[in-house]
């Protein structure tokens, strides 16, 4: 698999109560792998509307498959106080993730290589005591 990028996005608190605010400010930063950021953050938000993300404890995984992707990326955005996601749950990781339309079982991949490492309790728990930096290069060494 090829070198998958890691953008860290500061959260503030005026986008914490909203996620569709999150989601498109974490997707305006990713537009160097993206041909229409618009087009990306309706595929997402369609994806979040097909089932929930915030699976896991303090962190949701907002992903699509999208036309609007050139290459492969993961962003990522942290709030310790928690952003609302689904059902008034609060999540203070966001970790989003972008491929191709055209890509075969790529996105997959990086999602499934994630839920592993996900699964395990002092790997979120070093996620959710670092700063976004760290955070993105203990993501971004996942896949190195």
């Amino acid at each position: 698999m090829a070198l998958i990028p890691v953008i860290p996005v500061e959260l503030t608190d005026n986008l914490a109560q909203d996620k569709s605010l999150v989601i498109k400010l974490m997707a305006e930063n990713s537009n160097e792998y993206l041909n229409n950021v618009t087009q990306f953050f309706q595929d997402v938000m369609n994806h979040e509307k097909e089932m929930d993300t915030d699976v896991l404890t303090d962190i949701a995984l907002p992903h699509a498959k999208s036309s609007a992707v050139k290459t492969p990326f993961i962003v990522v955005g942290k709030y310790n106080p928690g952003v609302i996601w689904n059902n008034e749950n609060k999540v203070k990781l966001v970790v989003m993730i972008g491929a191709p339309q055209n890509a075969d079982k790529e996105h997959l991949t990086i999602i499934a290589k994630l839920a592993s490492n996900l699964a395990d309790d002092d790997f979120i728990e070093e996620l959710l005591n670092s700063d976004i930096q760290t955070v993105a290069k203990l993501i971004r060494g996942l896949y190195e």
